[in-house]
């Protein structure tokens, strides 16, 4: 059944619909007063525990996504990330005799005339692949094996179309002010596509293997090009343990500070300097030897920094340091945080409010309910303003807070402030400007608003921004169009099909069946509608330049 792309989509919308019910209901009772915090504790949890069920049942898509949350500790209690991390390296395995039959179609051979002493259960299995070890016959090396799932890329394409309609409906949430569902959706799309091809994390794997060629601190396994296929990837084997299995670091008397300061410098180096980063370092992809050497595996998941976000977000920094509030918001701005419906104004009021108190206030003698005031006026804004988390920026803020959760169990005391100062100042000074000579660039900024610049001039200035921003407008318009017709089509078959389920539950009868197809089509109805009303809204738009 969980191959049925109608079932697939069935069971992942209404699962998302029963949840986003659930919170809606608990958020009423907060607003009123009458929730606690362990009754959300207790509701969040009987949510992962069904999440969990119904990942494990299908695979797919709803693995990695579970992967993610798994590290959101900014997002969700203990015990749910307890209850999702199981999803790291614990799905279930296809089983031996098919992960054979797709290892011979690639390889084009009988796999026993390529390796030996293959072991027929997995050592890992994640969403994507499953591993094998094995021996070649070639040179008697001891191989690790990733082979794709079956038919992996059918369901994961199904999800999407699933997931599709699951963004439709948090559209209507709160989660919408704060971030770009759409473009979200999109980055995923590209980013797990690249996952389905192997040769993509070849390619990523080699990049990793030359940037820390010289590093003995970090050891990346080969790879054997001539058995690596679009479904098929063949690296030695690595003798190494998670990173976060603290008994084996006590037993081989590796210092976990020690480890975590070099780990710290490795993530810091791939994050801030530009370039790829490891997008999916989770445990199961960082490991380490009785040695201490840091093994990095998995390169499915590769995310990428531009020079450009990179001085943009330097220039933010110096913006803070000079305190001028203009440049901050235009570099959020250019960042892509801001749509180009934001009140720049509100915005920059609103972080002038909070600079001023944090510099002016003595925190430990401030009265509370004037800080609730301030965190109350800053969520106001948030809430009210089309501040956005951009696609590209949601992987690079995963990697951090997953290498964060690591690094605070390898030392829960570790002075990350301390740490980074050197890294931050090096990078700082990467486009050759010292912090010597950023503060003279700053007393310029501050003589060049002295001038006044005249109003003409600096709309002349800032008219390559404006025609950035009509071209973007333009491109996303004509995407859309051509989106909400087909978007509006598949809402009226979820109409049909979810009719058709509440009927059927009727008649069994089925309570289940009966309350999910009538949410459904509900939901879908409403989707339709303001579908319909943006396409009229479309059509009588005037696009101005």
């Amino acid at each position: 059944m969980k191959r049925i792309a109608l079932f697939r989509i069935w069971i992942i919308v209404t699962m998302f619909a029963r949840f986003i019910i659930r919170l809606y209901a608990f958020s009423r009772k907060q607003q009123q007063g009458v929730a606690t915090t362990e009754e959300y504790e207790a509701l969040m949890l009987k949510l992962a525990r069904e999440y969990k069920r119904n990942a494990l049942r299908l695979e797919g898509l709803l693995i990695k996504l579970g992967q993610f949350l798994s590290i959101r500790a900014d997002l969700l209690p203990p015990a749910v990330l307890n209850e999702l991390s199981e999803l790291v390296d614990r799905v279930p395995t296809s089983g031996w005799e098919k992960s054979r039959a797709i290892l011979e179609a690639e390889w084009g051979v009988p796999y026993t005339q390529v390796v030996k002493d293959v072991g027929i259960d997995a050592v890992a299995s994640a969403s994507i692949g499953e591993v094998y070890g094995a021996t070649l016959l070639e040179n008697g090396k001891r191989v690790a094996i990733k082979i794709q799932r079956p038919n992996i890329e059918k369901i994961i394409r199904t999800d999407f179309r699933a997931m599709r309609i699951v963004t439709s409906m948090l559209k209507r949430t709160s989660l919408a002010k704060s971030t770009d569902l759409d473009s979200l959706y999109r980055q995923m799309i590209f980013v797990i596509g690249d996952e389905l091809n192997f040769q993509t994390e070849l390619k990523n794997a080699l990049y990793f293997k030359a940037k820390y060629a010289d590093n003995r601190d970090i050891y990346i396994p080969d790879y054997h090009e001539h058995l690596c296929t679009n479904r098929v990837l063949t690296m030695d084997w690595v003798d190494a343990r998670r990173i976060t299995d603290l008994a084996f670091l006590k037993e081989n008397g590796i210092d976990r500070s020690a480890l975590a300061e070099r780990l710290f410098t490795l993530a810091a180096e791939q994050l801030l300097f530009g370039g790829q980063f490891h997008a999916d370092p989770h445990p199961g992809n960082v490991q380490i030897r009785a040695d201490g050497t840091i093994i990095l595996l998995d390169f499915g998941m590769v995310g990428q920094t531009t020079a450009q976000d990179m001085a943009t977000i330097r220039n933010i920094l110096q913006a803070f340091i000079s305190l001028d509030y203009d440049s901050i918001v235009d570099g959020l701005e250019d960042l892509r945080f801001l749509l180009p419906t934001a009140n720049k104004q509100n915005i920059r009021q609103a972080l002038e409010k909070a600079v001023t108190f944090y510099l002016e206030t003595d925190i430990d003698t401030v009265d509370t309910k004037l800080i609730e005031k301030v965190l109350q006026d800053i969520q106001l804004l948030v809430k009210n303003e089309p501040i956005q988390l951009p696609a590209e920026f949601a992987f690079f803020g995963r990697a951090a807070s997953t290498l964060l959760g690591i690094l605070q169990i390898l030392d829960p005391k570790i002075d990350l402030f301390t740490l980074g100062k050197p890294i931050v100042i090096e990078w700082l000074e990467e486009d050759g400007t010292t912090l010597q000579n950023r503060y003279v660039k700053t007393g310029i900024n501050y003589a060049k608003k002295l001038l006044n610049v005249p109003p003409l001039l600096d709309n002349y200035l800032k008219e390559p921004t404006r025609k950035r921003l009509s071209e973007q407008a333009m491109f996303q318009r004509t995407l859309e169009s051509k989106e909400l017709l087909h978007r509006q089509t598949f809402n009226a078959i979820v109409i049909l099909l979810g009719l058709l389920v509440g009927l059927l539950g009727y008649i069994r009868p089925d309570e289940w069946l009966f309350w999910s197809g009538g949410v459904v089509s509900v939901l879908a109805y409403f989707n339709w509608r303001r579908l319909g009303r943006k396409i009229r809204h479309l059509a009588r738009q005037d696009f101005r330049v």
